[in-house]
């Protein structure tokens, strides 16, 4: 059953950080865990947590943002996702329901990475 709001970017963003964060001071700091394994470590906090198919999808955008690119193999796979479905579903549709303003910050954050 589908929670009555919808996640916004912005709290998807402000989960993402809050668990980068703690995967750093908690594993990469301590136990001396690379990026990738960070990156992997908060993507799995939060495996099947959305409901929408567009808070699945401003996710997977964070964490691409998140990545920094450092893994060039994550990276290329995590963009190549992203890229498949916008030609699968186009940003229009996959946005389609989220309010102007917050689509237009997801969509900057979309053209600044050159996704559309």
């Amino acid at each position: 059953m589908l929670h009555e709001e919808r996640l916004t970017y912005e709290t998807l963003k402000a989960w993402a950080l809050d668990c980068y964060y703690e995967g750093c001071r908690d594993h990469a700091v301590m136990k001396g865990w690379p990026h990738e394994q960070i990156m992997g470590y908060v993507d799995y906090q939060f495996e099947n947590s959305f409901e929408r198919p567009v808070e699945d999808f401003m996710w997977r955008v964070v964490l691409l943002i998140l990545s920094g690119g450092w893994n060039q193999n994550w990276y290329s796979s995590a963009r190549q996702l992203i890229v498949e479905q916008i030609m699968r579903n186009g940003i229009d549709n996959i946005l389609a329901g989220v309010p102007a303003a917050e689509a237009e910050l997801f969509r900057h954050d979309l053209r600044v990475l050159k996704l559309i």
